[in-house]
């Protein structure tokens, strides 16, 4: 197992629970700390990987897909901006860093209907060599 960098001022404990996650992610999009320890420590957390997509999420929900077993994750019947050509959704890709290392990649999307609602996937960087 590699060894990973550290989280942040140690190794707090930000959640303990997927009730606890959601209850922040109600509110505010998660911090890039928050994500991360989230994502490295689901099964902690008693979250476990969705084997189907889920329709329709509402706004907060924290869901856990394993991206090589759901492919289509994204189809969420939800209608999201899409590019220029009409056909693709518009998402917009970060790499997110915590204590100056990138460690995250954010995938951006924006509702068609609603101005104030967004879909954020977040996956985990291969570890820095």
């Amino acid at each position: 197992m590699t060894a990973q960098p550290p989280l942040g001022n140690g190794e707090e404990v930000l959640f303990s629970s997927l009730a606890d996650v959601e209850s922040v992610a109600k509110t505010r999009w998660l911090k890039n700390k928050e994500v991360l320890y989230v994502l490295r420590r689901c099964a902690e957390l008693n979250m476990r990987a969705s084997s189907d997509i889920v329709q329709h999420p509402r706004s907060g929900q924290v869901v856990l897909y394993d991206r090589s077993a759901v492919k289509h994750f994204r189809r969420d019947a939800h209608e999201w901006k899409k590019k220029r050509d009409g056909k693709t959704v518009r998402e917009d890709h970060e790499k997110l860093k915590i204590e100056g290392v990138p460690l995250l990649t954010c995938c951006y999307a924006h509702s068609e209907a609603t101005a104030t609602f967004h879909r954020r996937i977040y996956w985990l960087l291969p570890p820095p060599p």
